[in-house]
């Protein structure tokens, strides 16, 4: 007698699987609950289960997994421990594709291979036998009135399924498809087999095993692991009996848990950027990064299914899986490797957490990935170590380069940089709040959208920044007589002294003067990491509302990029100017600043 393989064909769980281990039947005993699939509307479980079928069918799909069944081995026979719906509603299908003319000559494979110790009498008579006087009763009642004898819930189910299912394959397109579509789930759709010694008790393993769940990629790997680990030592001199392959089981499925609650954590997820991902199919792609070459429904299961088959034991590929998680909590716990990795994961870039993995994966040092790390970072930020001088980056084409470059400005100072304090940087609020490149003074049409007035602080900026004559401004504008209210707001400006009310008119003239004049506002020294939309919802004042907003946000515990209000308060500008005013004299000293702070940072990125 062989031993039941771990998948089988639906026919062959029928056939191949019975003649494997020489046994007739399988039994549904009496302590599980009756069949209980739902068949009415459209999300129930009959007719979910059909709508997949075909649609994997029509896909071409090599495979389609149908779960486990758990079975315990009863000598001549198979006790369904979990298994049963899915056992049935298979029944039920064949029985129903039989029905058929066109399979009038094909192995009727399904009969008297499932044993009820309920509902026998009823699955003999009319799913085995004379299932078309059941269909042709298509209504519960009319059928009662002549089988009274089956008033129960289990058959109402059963015979609801029977329904569902005969109208569905009654309105596929053609003969042609319905013989297709049969072949496809005889040889396509599969199942997972596990099966348990007769000695365990069977109500107990019924009790502790998943019953009703549509398994995952993931969850079919961890059943395929845990069901495989034990068979790879019958292989060695000890042989374990079968408490101690289920005190195994129980260990290993412990330790998968603990990699699925880990992997599945609000927190590792976002900072590995894998805010998509609910289940830990991300770590696994990491621990077979192969798995991305395939073409498959469901790939990262096929791809280890056929490792373990070609002579990989399961042990191994959970080795691999734990070991996977094991380095990841390492870089997660590290704060110069989190700081670098992350800055590198939630900055504008083309690298990808699995690009990257690529690059560290094969590196054995926290030393040796440290370094691989700082190049890494280096290669996006705009910085010119030959000439120690930022690279010449314009706001409107390189937004990412700046976005990146005001990022590592905040992260670095949770770097070992000059023996400052490392600290965990928060890169969850960066993503979630939205924060994002924008002007400390306003210099582009979205931004000044809703300006209706110049303050004071605005008005000195503007006279700073504009030329004070009409001749000496560039309008790059065809029509002249633009000039004679573009000359009559610089007077206005000019004249102006605590502030300015404009109309919608000379606000428009006001973004054209700024846009090809005020070259200060252009500069990375009029640039913040801001919340987005902060300048576009303000109409005056624009540096000391901002003071504000972000004093405020920084008293109620909100997060705010240390940068940002290290410019805000003035903390890094050593300027002759108030708090409150932002000044030609405020820019041209946060960008030096910006410049020294990043060629510091270069220093420990080449260190």
């Amino acid at each position: 007698m062989a031993k039941a393989k771990t998948i089988y064909s639906t026919k062959g769980i029928f056939t191949k699987l019975l003649d494997d281990t020489d046994k007739d039947y399988f039994l549904i005993p009496t302590y599980q609950r009756g069949y209980k699939w739902t068949s009415v509307n459209e999300n129930s479980h009959v007719k979910v289960l059909m709508k997949d079928l075909y649609n994997a069918y029509q896909e071409s799909s090599k495979r389609y997994y149908l779960q486990f069944i758990t079975l315990k081995d009863l000598g001549k026979a198979f006790e369904v421990i979990d298994g049963q719906q899915r056992l049935t509603t298979l029944t039920i299908l064949f029985a129903l594709f039989h029905n058929f003319e066109e399979f009038s000559t094909e192995e009727n494979f399904i009969v008297n291979k499932l044993n009820y110790q309920v509902r026998k009498n009823f699955i003999d008579e009319f799913i085995y036998n004379n299932i078309d006087e059941l269909i042709a009763s298509n209504d519960w009642d009319y059928f009662l009135s002549r089988n009274d004898q089956h008033n129960n819930q289990d058959v109402f189910y059963i015979f609801q399924a029977t329904i569902c299912i005969n109208n569905f394959l009654l309105n596929l397109s053609s003969r042609n498809t319905l013989k297709n579509f049969y072949n496809y789930i005889c040889n396509n759709v599969v199942l997972i087999v596990n099966v348990f010694d007769k000695k365990m008790n069977s109500e107990k393993l019924f009790v502790n095993v998943n019953k009703g769940i549509k398994l995952k990629d993931d969850d079919l790997i961890k059943g395929l692991l845990i069901t495989k680990i034990p068979r790879d030592n019958e292989k060695v001199r000890y042989r374990l009996n079968e408490i101690e392959i289920n005190e195994m089981r129980v260990t290993l499925g412990r330790q998968w848990d603990e990699i699925s609650h880990w992997a599945t954590c609000d927190d590792v997820r976002k900072y590995f950027n894998q805010n998509n991902e609910k289940d830990i199919t991300w770590l696994l792609k990491l621990a077979f990064p192969k798995v991305n070459n395939l073409n498959s429904d469901i790939s990262l299961f096929t791809y280890i299914f056929k490792l373990n088959k070609d002579g990989v034991q399961a042990k191994k590929i959970f080795e691999d899986i734990y070991k996977t998680k094991l380095i990841l909590v390492d870089w997660y716990n590290s704060y110069e490797i989190y700081n670098l990795l992350g800055f590198l994961l939630h900055s504008r870039n083309s690298n990808t957490l699995f690009g990257i993995w690529k690059d560290l994966s094969d590196l054995k040092t926290k030393t040796s990935i440290t370094k691989k790390l700082k190049e890494l970072v280096k290669n996006i930020i705009p910085f010119d170590e030959d000439n120690n001088l930022l690279k010449e980056i314009n706001y409107h084409d390189s937004k990412n380069n700046i976005f990146n470059l005001f990022l590592i400005l905040d992260v670095a100072k949770s770097l070992p940089i000059n023996g400052q304090e490392q600290t965990f940087y928060n890169f969850f609020r960066i993503d979630n709040e939205k924060w994002s490149i924008e002007h400390i003074f306003p210099q582009n049409a979205e931004e000044l959208k809703n300006i209706d007035q110049l303050s004071r602080e605005d008005l000195s900026l503007l006279k700073e920044l504009l030329p004070s004559q009409i001749e000496d401004v560039e309008l790059n504008v065809d029509d002249d007589n633009i000039i004679p209210a573009v000359s009559d707001l610089l007077n206005k400006i000019q004249s102006s002294v605590d502030k300015l009310n404009i109309d919608f008119s000379e606000s428009n003239i006001l973004k054209l003067l700024l846009s090809n004049n005020a070259k200060e506002l252009h500069k990375i020294g009029n640039l913040a990491l801001l919340e987005s939309g902060m300048n576009s919802s303000l109409s005056n004042n624009y540096f000391e509302t901002k003071r504000k907003k972000i004093v405020e946000k920084i008293s109620m515990g909100h997060f705010v990029p240390s940068h940002t209000y290290d410019v805000f308060s003035k903390l890094i500008i050593g300027s002759r100017t108030s708090l409150h005013v932002w000044s030609k004299e405020d820019i041209n000293l946060h960008e030096e600043y910006i410049n020294f702070k990043i060629s510091n940072l270069f220093q420990y990125l080449n260190s």
